[in-house]
């Protein structure tokens, strides 16, 4: 790292950016200020400074407020913070193999030791043991992809990259004054940076907002209090709130859609619902640091597909032939500062992506197509068109499909060793069941005959917000089997 990304990180980090008795964070009603939140971190930091030769610390805590405060501790004592918010078994975390793991009490230092160290790394052979340098020093964080295709892979996340984060103009919006964020991300995945950090390090704020399985009433009294200027949401969760309060969304200038396809259909019931929002949205693997693509939507939209957008600054696109894809179709490589740096296992950056002209690389494995005006379209996965009885089935164009008859709000293709079911999310405004069962399933058929329609009013959630396939596969599969 140069000189000067070496003292813009100090800057962030750096005791005299948390004196103030301005609020930085807001969670379950209570405000911190940065001085309480610097408190929280120095405990965190006295905790790491204990464990001599520490390199990788996994934080723990009952709060949001917790993981941000011991992110900022560890990374003050020098060391890679990783965020375990329950989501994380066992193999995901042998990925990292953490030399210590801290349990943060999300509160004010002042009200007593809020760091309980949980332990250490168990003793090993000294041949075992593995150095405090076996990462490179500029990795600070980790990343973790949601396993949709298997083991979940941790990714190396460097000063550098958050830094291109920071600094990323093309991720900002307009506002009167410091930005605040409503903050919904968990803090394992990569939204978790644009959530929180990016807001602080500009001086913001963030404002943690209750889940949609909560209280998302709340939503509104928090933005018209603090001014929330943006949020990033999943896919799924726009629908969710656009579908059955959209008041609750109202009063946010800027909605984010980011992690998952963001659908026409849920765009369009958001506009007839009288929503005034500028609605964006984000394309960008887990092995960037967020995200790499933007695409604002403009207020009258008439395609089938909401496209990507454009590269971020500081980011390029290579558009790949890509194998048996027809013509039309490449698949996306992006480069450049926010991409990571690789895949950590066995607590060592083994699979280090590559370097082309000083700019790290990363081939997404997404197919795109580009629109004359140059913004890409999201086309499906090089691996997206799944075999269904020995037949390939391409799932982007049949959800496409899908979404595009009356009464149809969503629609996920879903696959296990059980069979494959089209899972369709109706409209609030939807005709009755059997009406709209009666044109999918002819259309589903077009696809394959092996592939099932259940229809859904709701899509169930997991904490970070992206779709529960495996809770949706057991409902249509136990819901079959009744059938019978």
């Amino acid at each position: 790292m140069t000189g000067a990304e070496a003292d813009a990180w100090q800057d962030v980090i750096g005791e005299h950016r948390w004196r103030s008795a301005g609020t930085v964070w807001v969670e379950e009603e209570v405000e911190y200020s940065r001085e309480q939140v610097g408190a929280l971190a120095a405990a965190v930091e006295r905790a790491v400074g204990r464990c001599e030769g520490a390199r990788v610390v996994c934080l723990r805590a009952d709060t949001r407020l917790g993981f941000f405060a011991g992110q900022l501790g560890v990374w003050r004592a020098g060391c890679v913070a990783v965020a375990d918010d329950g989501s994380l078994a066992a193999d995901a975390l042998d990925r990292v193999r953490p030399d210590l793991t801290l349990s943060v009490r999300g509160t004010d230092a002042g009200e007593g030791e809020p760091v309980r160290e949980v332990h250490r790394a168990p003793d090993r052979l000294p041949a075992d043991r593995l150095p405090a340098d076996r990462l490179p020093a500029d990795v600070v964080a980790v990343n973790f992809t949601s396993g949709s295709t298997g083991r979940r892979k941790a990714v190396a996340v460097t000063r550098g990259n958050l830094l291109a984060l920071f600094g990323c103009r093309g991720l900002d919006v307009p506002t009167d004054g410091p930005p605040t964020a409503g903050g919904f991300a968990a803090p394992a995945f990569d939204g978790w940076w644009f959530d929180t950090w990016k807001a602080v390090a500009a001086g913001g704020r963030v404002v943690r907002l209750p889940h949609v399985n909560e209280d998302v009433f709340a939503w509104p009294e928090l933005t018209e209090r603090y001014r929330i200027d943006r949020v990033l949401l999943p896919a799924a969760v726009i629908t969710t709130v656009v579908g059955a309060m959209p008041e609750c969304l109202a009063g946010i200038p800027w909605i984010f859609s980011g992690g998952e396809q963001f659908h026409t259909a849920t765009y369009r019931q958001a506009r007839d619902a009288g929503l005034a929002n500028r609605f964006v949205n984000l394309y960008g693997p887990t092995e960037a640091t967020f995200a790499t693509h933007r695409y604002d939507l403009p207020d009258e939209f008439a395609a089938d597909a909401i496209p990507i957008g454009f590269p971020l600054d500081g980011c390029e696109q290579t558009l790949l032939p890509a194998g048996d894809s027809p013509d039309h179709l490449r698949h996306l490589v992006v480069s450049g500062p926010l991409v990571c740096a690789g895949y950590l296992d066995e607590g060592r950056l083994t699979e280090p992506f590559p370097t082309r002209a000083g700019r790290t690389t990363y081939g997404t494995g997404d197919l795109v197509h580009q629109e004359s005006s140059g913004a890409l379209v999201y086309a499906g996965r090089l691996d997206s068109q799944i075999k269904v009885n020995g037949s390939r089935v391409d799932t982007v164009a049949l959800q496409t499909a899908a979404t595009g008859l009356t009464g149809v709000l969503d629609c996920r293709v879903a696959q296990d060793v059980r069979g494959t079911v089209a899972f369709v999310r109706l409209a609030p405004d939807a005709p009755d069941e059997e009406t709209v069962r009666g044109r999918l399933e002819p259309l589903v058929r077009s696809f394959s005959d092996a592939i099932r329609v259940h229809l859904v009013h709701a899509f169930p959630t997991k904490a970070g917000g992206k779709i529960d396939f495996p809770s949706l596969m057991d409902d249509a599969h136990t819901e079959r089997a009744g059938n019978r």
